[in-house]
């Protein structure tokens, strides 16, 4: 294998992990954990290396995810995505599908050494990714598994360190809310091309700009939930995150939504303005008690 190939394969590799949604989400995964453990009277002896390993094992599940995606959308990305990596032969489709069922298998087995709940919030996780991938993605219930994958994020962390879920309902609601916008933030750009395809997804029955109207007004629900919410002592950080979000959404109201292309994210004002909620409610939450956390220093 000259070199050249070997290049070609590390970066097919490498685009069909998803580096961005993968890493965006291992992030939220350990600060999750790391705010429930500053949270809590204090957490168990060796909770920031099981930390580790749910955040690693996010990372795993999430490749699997992305891998998978193009695995099963390699027949519609040679018609309307001809760039990326199996269209493109980088990589063959079977290896996508073996370095997803790996990353998976690696996943499950990283989670399942942080103990039976995080293995089992883990297996909710990468199921919702994969029934996502193989075919609800194409159905009006495309958004379920955006709602329940991401539920599950700001959940392995606390799961793995040994704590209790602060506020779980409203995890589930904040986290929901979130799946919910960034579903249709990622469908958005794709809506003409998957209704030529034949496809009936929540974003091509709802067309682009109730698409849009829809993104905005779930990480909007998001927003008021994470403020409403935020304890006294890191409501300002809170608040900050919900502006920023809300910022982001301005701006991508005003700005023209092109198509996806070689290189573009046209959903990505949405994207951070997730990430900015979602920073400042999970560190707005760990002011609450003050850090007991920091003083396990010998875990």
């Amino acid at each position: 294998m000259t070199n050249s190939r070997v290049a070609r394969l590390a970066a097919g590799y490498a685009a069909v992990a998803h580096p961005g949604p993968s890493a965006a989400c291992t992030a939220l995964t350990a600060m999750a954990g790391w705010s429930a453990a500053r949270q809590s009277a204090g957490p168990p002896s060796g909770w920031r290396h099981r930390l580790l390993l749910a955040s690693s094992a996010m990372f795993l599940a999430q490749i699997s995810t992305g891998s998978l995606n193009d695995f099963f959308d390699r027949g519609f990305d040679e018609l309307h995505q001809p760039y990326k990596p199996i269209p493109r032969h980088d990589l063959t489709a079977a290896q996508a599908l073996i370095f997803s069922l790996c990353s998976g298998a690696g996943a499950l087995l990283l989670a399942a050494t942080c103990g039976r709940s995080a293995v089992k919030t883990m297996a909710i996780g990468l199921a919702s990714g994969w029934a996502y991938d193989a075919g609800l993605d194409r159905r009006p219930a495309s958004w379920l598994p955006f709602l329940t994958g991401i539920a599950t994020v700001p959940w392995l962390g606390p799961m793995a360190v040994g704590v209790e879920v602060p506020r779980p309902r409203l995890t589930v609601a904040i986290g929901g809310a979130l799946g919910v916008g960034l579903h249709l933030a990622n469908g958005g750009p794709d809506i003409e091309q998957d209704r030529l395809a034949g496809r009936r997804s929540l974003p091509v029955l709802l067309g682009p700009r109730r698409t849009r109207l829809g993104t905005h007004l779930a990480l909007t629900v998001a927003a008021g939930l994470v403020v409403a919410s935020s304890p006294g002592r890191g409501r300002h950080l809170a608040q900050a995150g919900a502006l920023a979000c809300l910022a982001l959404l301005g701006a991508d109201r005003l700005l023209a939504r092109p198509g996806r292309g070689p290189g573009q994210h046209p959903f990505v004002l949405p994207v951070l303005g997730a990430g900015c909620l979602a920073a400042g409610w999970l560190v707005g939450a760990a002011r609450e008690k003050g850090g007991p956390a920091g003083q396990a220093s010998g875990s």
